[in-house]
Order: C-alpha cells, then structure tokens, then sequence
C-alpha cells in the first residue's frame, strides 16, 4: 500500500516576552524580501492583553517563514498554563544565514551586532573566507557566513 507524501512546512518559531513585533519589524528590514505575511493582534475582551498587542505574527526572511509570538501577559487566562518567564533564547539554537557579498555581509553583521553580543567577531576562520556568530539585541543567535563564491569574485 502506498501513500501521498504528506506536504509540510518546518519553520523557526520565536517567543518573545513583550517586544515580538519590534523583533519582526527588525528582522524584515534588513532582508530584501523580508515581508510580514499575517499579524494577530489581542481584542478588547482578551483578558490581561493590551488590545492591539501583537500576540502572534508571521513573517518572511531570505524565503523562510518565521513564526513569532509574544508569552501572555499575567493577567491572560493562558498565562498559568507555563512558567513563560523562564523560557529565554541561547545561542545553541541558532539562524544561519549565507550572503552573497561582502557589503550584504557587513551590513547584516552590523545590524544584529548593534546592542547584541558578538560570540565571534566577523573575519575569516579558514572554514570561511568571512564567517561571524552573534546574538542581537533580543537574543536571537544568528551565525552570518559570506559564500565562498563571492570571496573569489
């Protein structure tokens, strides 16, 4: 007996505690086609949320779909279902990303790195002509890798 394959999609799913559409904002301005696809804001009878924060939001990056969220706020009636406040981002999960040229690299080096941390500052280190691993501002590791093509260009 055979089957269909079924067709799914795997996406990054982000959680963060309060600023998730100043991330994706962030995040779509500093991809070519970086586009928010779908934004679900809180309504009025939506205990503890402010109405219109964003509760949850979907958004394209380098062809990707990324997933955000914000945790919900004490007073929301899913607020006691996990302790939220524990749950934080570390740079053993990360988004790596390959730029086509060095002024792309740069440019989204400088950005993420701008009120983040630098785990390795951009240079090459022989796996890589320019290779570099950061956590931006909001905590999101991001490993930036220049293709070896555009080194030899």
């Amino acid at each position: 007996m055979t089957s269909e394959p079924s067709t799914q999609q795997l996406s990054v799913f982000l959680m963060f505690h309060g600023n998730a559409e100043e991330a994706m904002d962030f995040y779509t301005s500093l991809f070519e086609d970086g586009e928010v696809l779908q934004v679900i804001r809180a309504r009025a009878e939506d205990s503890g949320w402010t109405e219109g924060t964003l509760q949850y939001g979907i958004f394209k990056l380098a062809g990707q779909q990324v997933v955000c969220s914000n945790t919900p706020p004490p007073d929301s009636r899913l607020h006691d279902l996990m302790p939220w406040h524990e749950f934080t981002f570390n740079p053993a999960m990360t988004i790596y990303i390959q730029r086509d040229s060095v002024e792309d690299f740069d440019k989204l080096y400088e950005a993420l790195a701008e009120g983040g941390e630098i785990h390795l500052p951009a240079r090459d280190y022989g796996f890589s002509p320019r290779f570099a691993w950061v956590s931006d501002r909001f905590g999101i590791s991001w490993r930036i890798d220049l293709s070896a093509d555009s080194a030899a260009a």
